[in-house]
């Protein structure tokens, strides 16, 4: 083997071994608080179980169309090898995590030699939003992965004697990538680009056949029904506030500026180096330097060569700018940091031959440290935080690192699953957790103060309990005045948590039963529900969550 390949080796090997380290000592072994989990944790499960790709935990079970099979995929092949806990799912994301840092290095290696791409490699896997996405169950990683392959593949279909089966891993990459996350288009189209300018009509032409097929059939389900897909949501003010309408070309432009700012100036460097290293403008201050150096490489690249990344990088940044504001965050930023790092050493190279000897040393070094340092604090922070939720979940259950709000939202939904009569719909404030730990449908209540709002959606859903949790308070909010104002119209199943801070399952009664009278100006007095509403022989109030990481939605894959 030669010098280069040994060092290629080498790097690659220290590349690995510290993005391992770096995301298994971090490791939090909790769920995440967020429906995207949930939602995938359910997507997995119905392929499992049903062999469908549909929405299990929504009332109306219509067929998935809105996130891509390829991250629920691998869940359900893990769930069919015995899957059963969050920490084994995780598996997914923190391997991918690795992965992509691995790829990083391949990649970055074309262009720059082993040592460099090493520092490439490095300074991502140490980046604040790369440690923190590495344990939760969700796409992005897994996303990056794959990007980072299709253009490591097709930088090297583009060398000079290049093997055929470099563009077929690039293009099968470059496809997983789209399937992984809708955000894999523009990949897509850099791609398609890149093969048209490089004159590959057949290579187009096949590519066109082997990812356009399954993409358009992707594309004409999300034309039935289903929950919106981001084509849908792309145009609308605020996707989680529909009632806003929907922008013209004017609020897209309007759009771009704000979040051309907010990437440069917070989600981007916030996810480097993280949001609480320094002051915000500190923070600030390193995002326009690493997006200008960035820009300039990018530059400096492109007036050389057209290849895949040069393509790639304005098309996926112009897409983040113009999505919904709302949408913003370093998470969408993950796949332009392995891009950035490496067109900013491109620039940081020809500067330090303009420097030389020592002075280009010391700036290479000077450049090092502004990132791994507070990057490194921040992974400090992240490895404390993960110990001490290890910790709390081992002696409360997986939800005990959150506090007692949504511990006990958890608490309710696992005693809804056994207490709770089949055929069961709940209006709750978090549908897909909530379905995940209880196995019963559910849909997130109206964000409307009118009360007879609330009773009109439980009606048409055929919602027979409401979930007033402490999760964010907006369940007291909301269901809380429909119970002020019309008290008659409910009844009192059981509360969950102390005494002083109770959250509540509410029944709801037939209209037959219900009665309507002066709005209650105090204190709400609702009578007990009769015992058809909930199991007799159920758990009793000193039910408590489980402190086993056993996903319970998931036990009915056990035989």
């Amino acid at each position: 083997m030669s010098d280069r390949g040994r060092s290629r080796l080498l790097a690659l090997a220290i590349s690995l071994f510290v993005s391992a380290v770096l995301v298994v000592s971090a490791f939090n072994p909790a769920p995440h608080n967020g429906g995207d989990n949930a939602a995938y944790v359910t997507l997995a499960y119905s392929l499992a179980q049903h062999g469908t790709y549909t929405d299990l935990y929504d009332p109306a079970g219509l067929p998935h169309t809105k996130y891509p099979p390829v991250f629920p995929g691998l869940l359900a092949v893990l769930l069919l090898l015995g899957a059963r806990t969050w920490t084994a799912l995780k598996a997914v994301t923190a391997l991918s995590t690795i992965a992509a840092v691995g790829f990083t290095f391949l990649w970055a290696e074309r262009r720059l030699g082993p040592w460099p791409a090493c520092a490439v490699a490095l300074l991502l896997a140490i980046s604040s939003a790369v440690v923190y996405y590495s344990h939760w169950i969700l796409s992005d990683p897994l996303f990056v992965a794959f990007t980072m392959a299709a253009l490591w593949a097709l930088e090297g279909a583009d060398e000079e004697g290049a093997r055929w089966w470099w563009i077929v891993v690039g293009v099968a990459a470059a496809g997983l990538a789209y399937f992984t996350r809708s955000a894999g288009l523009p990949l897509l189209v850099a791609l398609i680009a890149w093969l048209a300018l490089s004159k590959r009509w057949r290579t187009l032409g096949a590519s066109a056949v082997v990812v356009g097929i399954p993409a358009l059939l992707w594309w004409l389900r999300g034309r039935g029904e289903g929950v919106a897909e981001y084509g849908t949501e792309f145009w609308m003010v605020d996707p989680y506030q529909p009632a806003l309408g929907t922008v013209g070309i004017g609020g897209l432009v309007s759009r771009a500026l704000s979040n051309s700012w907010a990437y440069v100036s917070a989600h981007g460097p916030g996810g480097i180096i993280g949001g609480s290293a320094g002051s915000q403008g500190g923070v600030a201050t390193f995002g326009v330097l690493i997006t200008a150096a960035a820009l300039y490489g990018w530059w400096r690249s492109s007036r050389d060569r057209i290849g895949v990344a040069e393509l790639f990088l304005p098309l996926y940044a112009g897409v983040i700018l113009l999505w919904p504001e709302v949408w913003s965050g370093d998470r969408f930023a993950l796949p332009l940091y392995p891009l950035f790092f490496l067109f900013s050493a491109l620039t940081l190279r020809a500067i330090t031959k303009r420097v030389g000897g020592v002075g280009g040393s010391a700036l290479t070094v000077l450049v090092m440290s502004a990132v791994l340092l507070p990057a490194g604090g921040d992974w400090v922070d992240s490895v404390r935080q993960a110990s001490a939720c290890d910790e709390a979940t081992r002696s409360g259950g997986p939800w005990a690192c959150y506090g007692s709000g949504i511990a006990d939202f958890a608490t309710a939904a696992e005693w809804m699953g056994e207490a709770l009569p089949e055929g069961s719909v709940v209006l709750s404030r978090k549908p897909r957790i909530f379905y995940v730990l209880s196995g019963i449908p559910s849909r997130v209540f109206p964000f409307d103060d009118d009360p007879a709002v609330q009773l009109t959606e439980a009606d048409r859903l055929g919602a027979r309990y409401l979930l007033i949790d402490r999760w964010d308070g907006l369940a007291g909010r909301y269901l809380g005045g429909a119970l002020q104002r019309y008290p008659q119209a409910f009844c009192s199943v059981r509360a969950f948590g102390t005494a002083e801070s109770p959250s509540y399952l509410i029944g709801v009664r037939p209209l037959t039963e219900r009665g309507f009278g002066a709005p209650s100006s105090g204190d709400v007095q609702i009578d007990g529900c009769s015992t058809d509403y909930a199991a007799a022989d159920a758990p009793g109030v000193g039910y408590s969550s489980s402190t086993s990481m056993r996903i319970p939605l998931l036990e009915g894959l056990d035989p």
